[in-house]
């Protein structure tokens, strides 16, 4: 993971806990705590079908959900209140497409804005490290 991108979601403790990983093909989950309080948990999905993080399908996901601007890679985004779902393109031999989504704890940061934003960030600098993981060509 990205430490400087996902610091900033962190709230202050003494014992920063991670357990699972988003890219293990059989769990594909991963959490990070900060003295037992939830900071984020990342799902991270292959799939041969593309799902729009702005579909009616994947609103029950957010709290305020916004588009994303583009990533930096072929895929689209939306981020709400506490949660991030980004589809990127991967075309690898086991899928067409990557689904990372992203769920932040009630202890982030307080100005909404400022966590969107760290959240955003976040989960961009985290989908390469995916991509790379399911061997994707795109």
């Amino acid at each position: 993971m990205d430490q400087d991108a996902l610091s900033p979601l962190l709230q202050d403790g003494e014992k920063l806990d991670v357990v699972g990983d988003p890219l293990a093909t059989s769990t594909g989950i991963c959490a990070v705590s900060v003295d037992h309080y939830p900071a984020v948990s990342i799902q991270a999905d292959r799939t041969d079908k593309f799902y729009d993080p702005m579909a009616e399908l994947e609103s029950f996901r957010f709290t305020n959900r916004k588009e994303m601007p583009t990533p930096p890679f072929d895929g689209a985004g939306a981020v709400g209140d506490r949660s991030v779902m980004i589809t990127a393109r991967c075309e690898a031999p086991a899928a067409r497409y990557a689904v990372v989504n992203f769920t932040f704890g009630d202890r982030a940061e307080e100005d909404v804005d400022r966590r969107r934003a760290d959240m955003g960030a976040f989960a961009l600098a985290f989908v390469p490290s995916v991509k790379k993981e399911l061997a994707c060509t795109a």
